[in-house]
Protein backbone atom coordinates (compact mmCIF):
# COMPACT_ATOMS: atom_id res chain seq x y z
CA UNK A 1 0.00 0.00 0.00
CA UNK A 2 3.13 2.01 0.91
CA UNK A 3 4.70 1.33 -2.07
CA UNK A 4 1.65 2.34 -4.28
CA UNK A 5 1.46 5.57 -2.67
CA UNK A 6 4.85 6.32 -2.98
CA UNK A 7 4.35 6.19 -7.00
CA UNK A 8 1.25 8.21 -7.04
CA UNK A 9 2.99 10.80 -5.15
CA UNK A 10 6.41 10.90 -7.63
CA UNK A 11 3.97 10.38 -10.55
CA UNK A 12 1.36 13.59 -9.19
CA UNK A 13 5.14 15.62 -9.02
CA UNK A 14 6.22 14.70 -12.30
CA UNK A 15 3.25 15.94 -13.55
CA UNK A 16 2.43 19.00 -11.99
CA UNK A 17 6.02 20.16 -12.92
CA UNK A 18 5.40 19.17 -16.55
CA UNK A 19 1.81 21.24 -16.55
CA UNK A 20 3.89 24.13 -14.69
CA UNK A 21 6.57 24.78 -17.31
CA UNK A 22 3.94 24.69 -19.95
CA UNK A 23 2.12 27.23 -18.78
CA UNK A 24 5.03 29.73 -17.39
CA UNK A 25 6.49 29.29 -21.23
CA UNK A 26 3.21 30.82 -22.87
CA UNK A 27 4.37 34.09 -24.50
CA UNK A 28 2.67 36.60 -26.35
CA UNK A 29 -0.83 36.49 -28.01
CA UNK A 30 -2.36 33.09 -27.78
CA UNK A 31 -6.25 32.41 -28.41
CA UNK A 32 -8.83 34.90 -29.75
CA UNK A 33 -10.35 36.47 -27.13
CA UNK A 34 -13.67 35.42 -25.72
CA UNK A 35 -17.16 37.41 -24.13
CA UNK A 36 -20.00 36.41 -22.30
CA UNK A 37 -22.85 37.50 -20.70
CA UNK A 38 -24.25 36.80 -17.77
CA UNK A 39 -27.57 36.88 -15.57
CA UNK A 40 -26.58 39.86 -13.99
CA UNK A 41 -25.62 41.66 -16.95
CA UNK A 42 -21.88 41.46 -16.08
CA UNK A 43 -19.66 41.13 -19.34
CA UNK A 44 -16.97 38.50 -19.02
CA UNK A 45 -13.96 38.55 -21.11
CA UNK A 46 -11.31 35.79 -21.12
CA UNK A 47 -8.05 35.50 -23.22
CA UNK A 48 -5.42 33.24 -22.19
CA UNK A 49 -3.77 35.82 -19.72
CA UNK A 50 -6.71 37.62 -18.56
CA UNK A 51 -10.47 37.78 -17.79
CA UNK A 52 -12.16 41.01 -16.99
CA UNK A 53 -15.22 41.40 -15.31
CA UNK A 54 -17.39 44.38 -16.10
CA UNK A 55 -20.30 45.44 -14.12
CA UNK A 56 -23.62 45.45 -15.84
CA UNK A 57 -25.26 48.14 -13.56
CA UNK A 58 -22.14 51.55 -14.06
CA UNK A 59 -18.77 51.67 -15.08
CA UNK A 60 -16.31 49.09 -13.14
CA UNK A 61 -13.81 46.54 -14.37
CA UNK A 62 -12.51 43.49 -12.15
CA UNK A 63 -9.47 42.02 -13.38
CA UNK A 64 -7.18 38.98 -12.85
CA UNK A 65 -4.82 36.02 -14.49
CA UNK A 66 -6.85 33.63 -15.98
CA UNK A 67 -4.87 30.80 -14.32
CA UNK A 68 -6.11 32.15 -11.06
CA UNK A 69 -9.04 30.58 -8.90
CA UNK A 70 -11.62 33.91 -9.85
CA UNK A 71 -8.94 35.96 -9.31
CA UNK A 72 -8.61 34.52 -5.53
CA UNK A 73 -4.27 35.26 -5.45
CA UNK A 74 -4.32 38.39 -7.61
CA UNK A 75 -7.89 40.23 -8.25
CA UNK A 76 -7.61 44.36 -9.28
CA UNK A 77 -10.60 46.91 -9.59
CA UNK A 78 -10.58 49.88 -11.59
CA UNK A 79 -13.97 52.21 -11.34
CA UNK A 80 -15.21 55.61 -12.68
CA UNK A 81 -16.42 57.09 -9.94
CA UNK A 82 -17.12 60.52 -10.13
CA UNK A 83 -17.46 63.92 -12.65
CA UNK A 84 -16.47 66.98 -11.52
CA UNK A 85 -16.23 70.55 -12.60
CA UNK A 86 -13.29 72.36 -11.13
CA UNK A 87 -10.93 75.46 -10.88
CA UNK A 88 -7.39 75.08 -11.36
CA UNK A 89 -6.88 77.14 -8.27
CA UNK A 90 -3.26 76.56 -7.82
CA UNK A 91 -2.46 76.68 -11.43
CA UNK A 92 -1.04 72.83 -12.21
CA UNK A 93 -3.46 71.66 -14.57
CA UNK A 94 -4.70 68.79 -11.67
CA UNK A 95 -7.65 68.51 -9.38
CA UNK A 96 -7.14 68.65 -6.01
CA UNK A 97 -10.37 68.38 -3.21
CA UNK A 98 -11.83 72.70 -2.32
CA UNK A 99 -11.11 73.31 -6.45
CA UNK A 100 -14.52 72.09 -6.99
CA UNK A 101 -17.46 73.75 -8.80
CA UNK A 102 -20.15 70.95 -9.42
CA UNK A 103 -19.51 67.01 -8.55
CA UNK A 104 -21.51 64.04 -9.41
CA UNK A 105 -21.40 60.56 -8.61
CA UNK A 106 -21.62 58.71 -11.52
CA UNK A 107 -23.57 55.75 -9.67
CA UNK A 108 -26.34 58.16 -9.77
CA UNK A 109 -26.44 57.81 -13.69
CA UNK A 110 -28.58 54.67 -15.66
CA UNK A 111 -25.88 52.87 -17.42
CA UNK A 112 -26.00 50.65 -20.95
CA UNK A 113 -23.75 47.87 -21.30
CA UNK A 114 -23.29 46.42 -24.88
CA UNK A 115 -20.74 44.61 -26.48
CA UNK A 116 -19.25 42.73 -29.69
CA UNK A 117 -16.76 41.32 -31.42
CA UNK A 118 -14.59 42.27 -34.80
CA UNK A 119 -13.26 39.46 -37.11
CA UNK A 120 -11.21 38.66 -39.77
CA UNK A 121 -11.08 35.36 -41.89
CA UNK A 122 -13.61 34.53 -39.01
CA UNK A 123 -10.59 34.84 -36.15
CA UNK A 124 -12.26 36.85 -33.98
CA UNK A 125 -9.53 39.95 -33.55
CA UNK A 126 -10.81 42.32 -30.99
CA UNK A 127 -13.59 41.92 -28.62
CA UNK A 128 -14.99 45.34 -27.19
CA UNK A 129 -17.75 46.50 -24.90
CA UNK A 130 -19.09 49.65 -24.60
CA UNK A 131 -20.90 51.25 -20.89
CA UNK A 132 -23.30 54.97 -22.35
CA UNK A 133 -24.53 56.72 -20.09
CA UNK A 134 -28.63 58.07 -19.41
CA UNK A 135 -30.58 59.52 -16.80
CA UNK A 136 -30.64 59.79 -13.29
CA UNK A 137 -31.48 56.54 -12.00
CA UNK A 138 -34.58 56.70 -8.83
CA UNK A 139 -32.02 55.21 -6.56
CA UNK A 140 -28.40 54.44 -5.82
CA UNK A 141 -27.38 51.40 -6.01
CA UNK A 142 -26.01 49.50 -2.42
CA UNK A 143 -22.32 48.45 -2.43
CA UNK A 144 -21.41 51.41 -4.91
CA UNK A 145 -17.83 52.82 -3.85
CA UNK A 146 -18.64 56.42 -2.93
CA UNK A 147 -17.00 59.51 -4.84
CA UNK A 148 -14.33 61.60 -2.71
CA UNK A 149 -16.51 64.17 -2.21
CA UNK A 150 -19.56 64.13 -0.13
CA UNK A 151 -23.01 63.59 -0.62
CA UNK A 152 -24.97 63.86 -3.92
CA UNK A 153 -23.73 66.92 -5.54
CA UNK A 154 -25.53 68.25 -8.99
CA UNK A 155 -26.79 65.03 -10.18
CA UNK A 156 -29.21 67.29 -12.36
CA UNK A 157 -26.85 69.24 -13.88
CA UNK A 158 -25.07 66.70 -15.31
CA UNK A 159 -27.95 64.94 -16.88
CA UNK A 160 -28.00 65.46 -20.25
CA UNK A 161 -24.09 65.48 -20.23
CA UNK A 162 -22.67 62.34 -22.77
CA UNK A 163 -20.19 59.72 -21.33
CA UNK A 164 -19.29 57.22 -22.92
CA UNK A 165 -16.72 54.80 -22.18
CA UNK A 166 -15.82 52.14 -24.36
CA UNK A 167 -13.31 48.76 -23.53
CA UNK A 168 -11.29 46.87 -26.59
CA UNK A 169 -8.99 43.76 -26.31
CA UNK A 170 -7.33 42.45 -28.93
CA UNK A 171 -5.95 39.78 -30.33
CA UNK A 172 -2.58 41.18 -31.36
CA UNK A 173 -0.77 43.86 -30.06
CA UNK A 174 -1.99 46.96 -31.52
CA UNK A 175 -0.01 50.27 -32.26
CA UNK A 176 -2.05 53.76 -32.42
CA UNK A 177 -1.20 57.27 -32.33
CA UNK A 178 -3.36 61.11 -30.90
CA UNK A 179 -3.51 63.26 -33.99
CA UNK A 180 -5.45 66.39 -34.29
CA UNK A 181 -5.39 69.12 -36.95
CA UNK A 182 -1.97 69.96 -36.93
CA UNK A 183 0.10 66.39 -36.66
CA UNK A 184 0.90 63.65 -34.77
CA UNK A 185 1.17 64.56 -30.79
CA UNK A 186 1.57 60.92 -29.26
CA UNK A 187 2.00 57.22 -30.04
CA UNK A 188 1.32 54.15 -27.73
CA UNK A 189 1.15 50.31 -28.22
CA UNK A 190 -1.56 48.24 -26.59
CA UNK A 191 -0.36 44.69 -25.76
CA UNK A 192 -2.87 42.00 -27.25
CA UNK A 193 -4.28 39.66 -25.18
CA UNK A 194 -3.22 41.28 -21.78
CA UNK A 195 -4.77 44.78 -21.78
CA UNK A 196 -8.03 46.33 -21.79
CA UNK A 197 -7.69 49.68 -23.85
CA UNK A 198 -10.74 52.09 -22.95
CA UNK A 199 -11.39 55.13 -24.75
CA UNK A 200 -13.93 57.97 -22.29
CA UNK A 201 -16.13 60.03 -24.49
CA UNK A 202 -17.43 63.42 -23.10
CA UNK A 203 -19.90 65.41 -24.97
CA UNK A 204 -22.53 68.51 -23.70
CA UNK A 205 -20.20 69.34 -20.55
CA UNK A 206 -22.35 72.65 -18.82
CA UNK A 207 -19.25 74.79 -18.46
CA UNK A 208 -19.52 77.44 -15.66
CA UNK A 209 -16.96 79.82 -17.31
CA UNK A 210 -14.25 79.33 -19.90
CA UNK A 211 -11.46 78.72 -17.04
CA UNK A 212 -13.28 75.77 -15.32
CA UNK A 213 -11.86 71.80 -16.15
CA UNK A 214 -12.98 68.87 -16.22
CA UNK A 215 -11.87 65.70 -13.46
CA UNK A 216 -12.99 62.04 -14.13
CA UNK A 217 -11.96 60.20 -10.99
CA UNK A 218 -11.36 56.86 -10.86
CA UNK A 219 -11.03 53.90 -7.37
CA UNK A 220 -7.79 51.83 -7.96
CA UNK A 221 -7.92 48.88 -5.77
CA UNK A 222 -4.98 46.47 -5.16
CA UNK A 223 -6.49 44.01 -3.23
CA UNK A 224 -10.21 42.79 -4.04
CA UNK A 225 -11.38 39.49 -1.79
CA UNK A 226 -13.27 37.54 -3.60
CA UNK A 227 -16.12 34.44 -2.04
CA UNK A 228 -15.16 33.45 1.94
CA UNK A 229 -11.47 34.15 1.63
CA UNK A 230 -10.45 36.65 3.81
CA UNK A 231 -7.56 38.20 3.38
CA UNK A 232 -6.20 37.15 -0.33
CA UNK A 233 -3.39 34.72 -0.52
CA UNK A 234 -1.35 37.62 -1.62
CA UNK A 235 -0.89 41.02 -0.93
CA UNK A 236 -0.11 43.92 -3.44
CA UNK A 237 0.63 47.20 -3.11
CA UNK A 238 0.01 50.20 -5.40
CA UNK A 239 3.12 52.03 -6.89
CA UNK A 240 3.16 55.14 -8.75
CA UNK A 241 5.68 55.34 -11.79
CA UNK A 242 6.92 59.02 -11.48
CA UNK A 243 9.74 61.42 -12.92
CA UNK A 244 11.13 62.24 -9.57
CA UNK A 245 9.76 59.37 -7.04
CA UNK A 246 7.42 56.39 -6.99
CA UNK A 247 5.14 56.76 -4.30
CA UNK A 248 4.04 53.21 -2.64
CA UNK A 249 0.66 53.39 -1.16
CA UNK A 250 -1.95 50.97 0.40
CA UNK A 251 -5.65 50.83 -0.14
CA UNK A 252 -6.36 51.52 3.57
CA UNK A 253 -4.40 54.62 3.89
CA UNK A 254 -6.29 57.82 3.85
CA UNK A 255 -4.73 60.93 2.84
CA UNK A 256 -7.95 62.64 3.05
CA UNK A 257 -7.87 63.44 6.31
CA UNK A 258 -6.95 67.03 8.09
CA UNK A 259 -3.73 67.92 6.41
CA UNK A 260 -4.11 65.54 3.35
CA UNK A 261 -4.54 66.59 -0.06
CA UNK A 262 -4.73 65.15 -3.54
CA UNK A 263 -0.58 65.11 -5.08
CA UNK A 264 -0.02 65.55 -8.45
CA UNK A 265 1.18 62.96 -10.68
CA UNK A 266 4.60 63.79 -11.87
CA UNK A 267 4.69 62.39 -15.77
CA UNK A 268 8.00 60.14 -17.08
CA UNK A 269 9.51 62.32 -19.64
CA UNK A 270 10.16 60.42 -22.85
CA UNK A 271 6.82 58.36 -23.11
CA UNK A 272 3.40 59.59 -23.77
CA UNK A 273 2.23 56.78 -21.29
CA UNK A 274 2.01 57.01 -17.88
CA UNK A 275 0.88 54.76 -15.13
CA UNK A 276 0.22 53.13 -11.85
CA UNK A 277 1.21 49.68 -11.06
CA UNK A 278 -0.23 46.56 -8.71
CA UNK A 279 2.84 44.72 -7.43
CA UNK A 280 2.92 41.03 -5.07
CA UNK A 281 4.53 42.16 -1.55
CA UNK A 282 6.65 39.53 -1.64
CA UNK A 283 8.21 39.11 -4.96
CA UNK A 284 8.42 42.73 -5.90
CA UNK A 285 7.03 41.96 -8.57
CA UNK A 286 4.36 44.42 -10.74
CA UNK A 287 1.20 42.26 -11.88
CA UNK A 288 -1.28 44.64 -13.15
CA UNK A 289 -1.41 48.20 -13.65
CA UNK A 290 -3.44 51.30 -14.76
CA UNK A 291 -2.47 53.67 -17.44
CA UNK A 292 -3.49 56.77 -19.37
CA UNK A 293 -1.94 58.62 -22.51
CA UNK A 294 -0.70 62.02 -21.27
CA UNK A 295 -2.52 63.44 -24.19
CA UNK A 296 -6.61 63.66 -25.25
CA UNK A 297 -8.33 64.78 -27.90
CA UNK A 298 -10.49 67.60 -28.34
CA UNK A 299 -13.23 68.07 -31.32
CA UNK A 300 -14.62 71.42 -31.74
CA UNK A 301 -18.40 72.53 -33.12
CA UNK A 302 -17.82 72.22 -36.47
CA UNK A 303 -15.29 68.94 -36.80
CA UNK A 304 -11.75 71.19 -35.70
CA UNK A 305 -9.23 69.02 -33.62
CA UNK A 306 -6.78 69.65 -30.86
CA UNK A 307 -4.82 67.86 -29.03
CA UNK A 308 -4.62 68.69 -25.28
CA UNK A 309 -2.54 67.63 -21.97
CA UNK A 310 -4.01 65.66 -19.49
CA UNK A 311 -2.53 65.92 -16.20
CA UNK A 312 -3.72 63.48 -13.43
CA UNK A 313 -3.69 63.46 -9.57
CA UNK A 314 -3.93 60.93 -6.56
CA UNK A 315 -5.02 60.01 -2.97
CA UNK A 316 -5.63 56.86 -1.24
CA UNK A 317 -8.84 57.23 0.21
CA UNK A 318 -9.33 54.32 2.88
CA UNK A 319 -11.15 51.90 0.54
CA UNK A 320 -8.51 52.43 -2.67
CA UNK A 321 -6.59 55.09 -4.54
CA UNK A 322 -8.69 58.04 -6.15
CA UNK A 323 -6.82 58.53 -9.60
CA UNK A 324 -8.31 62.17 -10.90
CA UNK A 325 -8.19 62.29 -14.92
CA UNK A 326 -7.82 66.19 -15.77
CA UNK A 327 -9.38 67.88 -19.00
CA UNK A 328 -9.48 71.46 -19.87
CA UNK A 329 -12.03 73.33 -21.36
CA UNK A 330 -14.27 71.83 -24.38
CA UNK A 331 -17.34 73.82 -24.21
CA UNK A 332 -19.76 72.83 -26.95
CA UNK A 333 -17.28 70.36 -28.10
CA UNK A 334 -16.14 66.66 -26.66
CA UNK A 335 -12.75 65.52 -25.53
CA UNK A 336 -11.42 61.56 -26.06
CA UNK A 337 -8.83 60.03 -23.61
CA UNK A 338 -7.35 56.61 -23.50
CA UNK A 339 -6.22 54.88 -20.04
CA UNK A 340 -5.79 51.30 -19.96
CA UNK A 341 -6.04 48.38 -17.54
CA UNK A 342 -4.17 45.38 -17.67
CA UNK A 343 -1.67 42.28 -16.67
CA UNK A 344 1.92 41.93 -17.02
CA UNK A 345 1.99 38.38 -18.45
CA UNK A 346 5.48 37.99 -17.16
CA UNK A 347 3.91 38.22 -13.82
CA UNK A 348 1.30 35.21 -13.79
CA UNK A 349 1.24 33.56 -10.18
CA UNK A 350 2.26 30.30 -9.43
CA UNK A 351 -0.80 29.05 -8.71
CA UNK A 352 -0.03 25.12 -9.03
CA UNK A 353 2.10 25.28 -6.80
CA UNK A 354 0.30 25.92 -3.49
CA UNK A 355 -2.15 23.36 -4.91
CA UNK A 356 0.39 20.90 -5.39
CA UNK A 357 2.07 21.50 -1.91
CA UNK A 358 -1.25 20.90 -0.27
CA UNK A 359 -2.10 17.89 -2.07
CA UNK A 360 1.63 16.47 -1.92
CA UNK A 361 1.67 16.88 2.07
CA UNK A 362 -1.70 14.84 1.55
CA UNK A 363 -0.36 11.94 0.01
CA UNK A 364 2.66 12.21 2.37
CA UNK A 365 0.89 11.99 4.95
CA UNK A 366 -1.18 9.36 3.89
CA UNK A 367 1.81 7.42 2.81
CA UNK A 368 3.40 7.49 6.04
CA UNK A 369 0.51 6.56 8.02
CA UNK A 370 0.26 3.36 5.58
CA UNK A 371 4.10 2.41 6.45
CA UNK A 372 3.19 2.73 10.17
CA UNK A 373 0.08 0.28 9.72
CA UNK A 374 2.26 -2.19 8.18
CA UNK A 375 4.80 -1.78 11.11
CA UNK A 376 2.74 -2.39 13.64
CA UNK A 377 1.01 -5.10 12.26
CA UNK A 378 4.50 -6.87 11.77
CA UNK A 379 4.81 -6.58 15.28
Amino acid sequence: MSTLLLFILFGTISVSVSAQNTEMGQHGPGGPPEHMRQSDGSVWINTDIITIMANGEFPQFHFWYTVDDDGAHARFMTSFVMIAEFEDANDDGAFQTGEEIHFAPLAAYEWTLTTGTVQDGGVTTEVWLKYTKSGVKSSMMPGVAPAALDGMGSVQRYEDTTIQIWGHIYLDDYVGEVTDDHGSHANYSVAGGSELKIDIEIGNFPFSSEDSMVAIQTLQRERVVTGNQDPQLNRHRIQTCERIRNTTIDSNMNWTTTGGNETRFEAMNGTDIQRIDFIDYELGLAQGFFSWLDTALITWPGGATEAVPVNVSYVPTGIGLAVYLAYPYFDNGSILHDPSIGLYPDGVPNISSSIDIVLISGIGAVSLLAILIVLIRKR
